[in-house]
């Protein structure tokens, strides 16, 4: 009986270290875990099309700038519209794969490819693409494994305020809060 109560107190101090850790410690405590278990750090995003990076990314050779044309000058990447998309896939010379075809579809009809947005901040939250591309940060610190695989996938670890203050401290950017938050 004794020994009982011992391992539950010691599982209850385990327990609230753990909740305090976590609380004073998040940014380390979310990253440690998603190492652990990275499999939790993404969610894959259903898209009318099933975009794949790794293709246009190291078989055709663009970069990201190609598609998001706002990035380097804008606070938003902007997504492709299908002029961009008409460059390429007019007919299906260049690829007979199903996915490729869906493209040629919408581009022969003339209709926008229906994206689903994939990162979206809070109002209050200015997040200007143009100064992380200046300052050579790649894609990936933010956005993960995109071009990586071959879905598109949304890095769940990576959308909040303490991953973007550590990142900040890290790399010796400004952490003042009008850095994020002014228009």
């Amino acid at each position: 009986m004794r020994k009982k109560i011992i391992l539950l107190l010691a599982l209850i101090l385990l327990l609230l270290i753990a909740v305090v850790a976590y609380h004073r410690f998040s940014v380390q405590m979310k990253r440690t875990f998603f190492s652990i278990f990275p499999v939790f750090a993404w969610v894959s995003v259903d898209q009318p099309i099933l975009f794949n990076h790794i293709i246009h990314k190291e078989t055709v050779n663009l970069n990201c700038t190609f598609c998001h044309r706002y990035v380097e000058r804008h606070r938003s990447a902007g997504i492709p519209n299908i002029d961009l998309c008409r460059a390429c896939h007019s007919t299906d010379a260049i690829s007979k794969r199903p996915e490729a075809l869906k493209v040629v579809k919408y581009v022969q009809e003339g209709r926008e490819i229906p994206w689903k947005r994939m990162y979206e901040l809070p109002k209050f939250v200015v997040f200007p693409h143009w100064i992380h591309v200046q300052g050579n940060i790649d894609c990936s610190v933010c956005h993960g494994l995109t071009g990586k695989k071959e879905r598109p996938v949304r890095m769940v670890d990576r959308n909040s305020m303490a991953w973007c203050m550590d990142c900040h401290q890290k790399k010796g950017a400004d952490i003042d809060c009008y850095t994020c938050h002014s228009s």
